[in-house]
Order: structure tokens, then C-alpha cells, then sequence
């Protein structure tokens, strides 16, 4: 079998896996947005799926936001917001 027949579902090592992802539905994110709680990734259309709040990065699909519990794509994410909103790192 290969990878599209036989998927890899294990999570990333930097996950704890005794800790299950929250989730928050659409209508609570925006109530936390209007009480700017809530940090965008960036203001841009691509990535306002992608929101801080409670200390951790959150990803939005249809059903609502489910939190990012990665170490390493949350520090990615912190790298991508400064860049986003703040211009290159190098500069």
C-alpha cells in the first residue's frame, strides 16, 4: 500500500496525546472576537481561519475552530503572524 491507500494518522511527536483538542463553534469564536479576545493571523481573506485566543492558535472550518495543540505548528504560527502583520523578520 502506499501513503493516499494507507494514510499515516499518527499525530506529530510534539503532541500530547492525552490531550484532546477544544472546540468552539462559530457563534462563541465571534462573541470572543467582539470582546477582542481574539487575535487574527492575519487580516487578510486566506487567513482569517486562523486565530489566537486562550493562548493558543485555533483553525476554523465549517463546523467551527478546533485548537492547534502542536508546539512546533504553534511556534510556526507565531513566526507567520509577526511576519504577516509586522514584515520580514530579517528587515
Amino acid at each position: 500500500m502506499n501513503e493516499i491507500t494507507n494514510p499515516m494518522t499518527t499525530a506529530p511527536s510534539d503532541v500530547d496525546p492525552d490531550r484532546t483538542p477544544r472546540s468552539i463553534d462559530h457563534a462563541q469564536m465571534r462573541l470572543y472576537q467582539e470582546q477582542r479576545l481574539v487575535t487574527l493571523l492575519s487580516t487578510r481573506d486566506r487567513y482569517r481561519m486562523i486565530v489566537r485566543y486562550d493562548s493558543t492558535w485555533w483553525i476554523g472550518d465549517r463546523d467551527g475552530f478546533t485548537e492547534i495543540t502542536s508546539t512546533a505548528q504553534t511556534a510556526k504560527l507565531d513566526r507567520w503572524h509577526e511576519r504577516l502583520n509586522n514584515g520580514a523578520l530579517w528587515s
